[in-house]
């Protein structure tokens, strides 16, 4: 039996319960397109987090409010959770923990998770523990009615990032198309043990394949992923 749709984003993409998706989307403009998936959840009684720079939150939850939403109320509650990340692996392992834990506590439904892979750089969290971090998440999300969105910034993120965030999310939004089983996922416990040249090595033997071109990367990474 199929796995029902969790959600359609954008009112179009379907996302079932369960998935880890990483979006690829272009430019700082595209940054708040999902806040639907927030406001929705709300709607729902889903607990909802929204991990991004804080230079970001003011706009994304204008954006969830556009809707005639309260917003405050739910973020005194704290089943709207809104971080710029921290520097510490251990603290975002335990305030991921805490999300999950108070979520099944008060018998939410589900948990929507929405993330900005921009957030590291500016608290200085290590980005070969973020990518860990995500791969552990996989774990998460299985244990827990929930969905968890990575939007990562194509112009922005370094080629070596993109192919970890590749490598750690099973299911890809890569311009509007969805990859539902990423050929080049890595379970985490394959994935933690390998040393950086191992993690990247597959990756960035396609990308050579195609010129060091990320278009022609991603391009390829879909054709794959419909095979």
């Amino acid at each position: 039996m199929a796995t029902p749709i969790f959600t359609q984003l954008e009112g179009r993409i379907p996302i079932h319960r369960h998935e880890h998706v990483a979006v690829l989307r272009r430019g700082g403009q595209n940054a708040f397109r999902l806040a639907s998936f927030l406001s929705e959840g709300l709607r729902a009684g889903d607990w909802c987090s929204y991990l991004a720079p804080a230079a970001f939150h003011a706009e994304m939850l204008e954006r969830v409010r556009a809707p005639g939403l309260a917003v405050e109320p739910r973020l005194r509650e704290g089943n709207l959770r809104v971080s710029e990340g921290m520097a510490d692996y251990g603290e975002l392992r335990k305030w991921t923990q805490q999300v999950f834990t108070d979520a099944e506590q008060a018998k939410a439904p589900a948990v929507r998770w929405l993330e900005d892979g921009v957030w590291p750089k500016p608290v200085g969290f290590p980005m070969p523990q973020f990518f860990e971090f995500h791969a552990l998440l996989n774990y998460q999300v299985k244990m827990y009615p929930s969905v968890v969105i990575c939007q990562y910034d194509v112009e922005q993120i370094e080629v070596r990032h993109l192919i970890c965030a590749l490598a750690v999310h099973r299911h890809l939004l890569v311009e509007d198309t969805l990859v539902r089983d990423n050929p080049f996922y890595l379970p985490a416990e394959k994935f933690i043990p390998l040393s950086s040249e191992e993690r990247e090595r597959d990756l960035m033997s396609l990308f050579r394949d195609v010129g060091f071109d990320v278009d022609k990367l991603l391009a390829a990474v879909v054709g794959y992923g419909r095979l």
